[in-house]
């Protein structure tokens, strides 16, 4: 029974189970990494009195924005609240990613390295500084300013909205399941 159950959520070989799990924490940290260095060395700079940085005059700046809301500007001053949000949602999707391991679907898993190194990153913030650093502000559009954690998070959602559409089969699994219990059988 144990055997059984272990093998919905690990490769045919643990060793592999670890090592693609491995990997995808890897890629978690280097993606933590960038957010966190560039709001070390873009945002810092720029809060402590350095001039916005002009990319491409009236279309991109890096600005210095402390954000104690979500995107947005919605939820303003509500750090405790989304910190304890954040890292709910941070924790489930840290356990879709270990229970999902199975699903070889590259949709799904950068969806999932995305948004947690997203999470974390601004949760970082909010521990740290009691709010999110916001550095890049597309003047074009006059979009909200946000960072890399935020585009990580966007773009892990829109993948995993495309995967959920196009690739999320839910009789798959237990199809295969099916399939596999009576060719043992036949055995």
């Amino acid at each position: 029974m144990k055997n059984k159950l272990l093998g919905k959520f690990i490769y045919k070989s643990p060793k592999i189970t670890v090592l693609v799990l491995l990997t995808e924490i890897f890629f978690i940290g280097v993606y933590l990494a960038i957010d966190l260095l560039t709001k070390h060395f873009v945002y810092m700079p720029i809060a402590a009195g350095a001039d916005d940085i002009v990319i491409w005059e009236g279309v991109l700046r890096l600005v210095a924005v402390e954000n104690t809301g979500a995107s947005f500007g919605i939820f303003s001053d509500a750090t405790k609240a989304l910190t304890i949000i954040s890292v709910v949602v941070v924790v489930v999707l840290f356990v879709l990613m270990l229970i999902t391991v199975k699903e070889r679907n590259g949709w799904l898993r950068a969806a999932l390295i995305l948004m947690i190194a997203g999470g974390i990153g601004n949760l970082v913030d909010r521990f740290v500084f009691g709010y999110v650093r916001d550095w890049i502000y597309f003047e074009l559009i006059d979009f909200a300013v946000f960072n890399l954690a935020d585009s990580g998070l966007t773009v892990g959602c829109v993948l995993l909205i495309i995967y959920v559409i196009f690739c999320y089969r839910p009789g798959d699994s237990k199809k295969k399941s099916l399939q596999k219990d009576s060719s043992s059988e036949q055995r």
